[in-house]
């Protein structure tokens, strides 16, 4: 009972190591979109109007240009 007590703690803390590990890379890629979609159509970082909301979203997610950004980020693409 005590090994299967310690066996089930385990994979707990190993799954939310996990799920945390996604949620950090998730918002690193938030981070390296929204920057090289700014860097490239010329916004502001801090720009949250809807014209530069929506044609980020309409234009540049899932774009190769997004793609290409990741990859030179290091990061793994979708």
């Amino acid at each position: 009972m005590k090994k299967a007590t310690i066996t089930l703690a385990l994979v707990a803390i190993l799954f939310t190591g996990c799920k945390s590990s996604q949620a950090t890379l998730d918002s690193r890629r938030a981070e390296i979109s929204w920057s090289a979609f700014c860097a490239a159509r010329g916004y502001d970082l801090n720009d949250n109007t809807y014209p530069a909301i929506n044609e980020y979203l309409d234009t540049w997610c899932g774009s190769v240009d997004e793609e290409a950004a990741f990859i030179k980020a290091g990061v793994e693409p979708y």
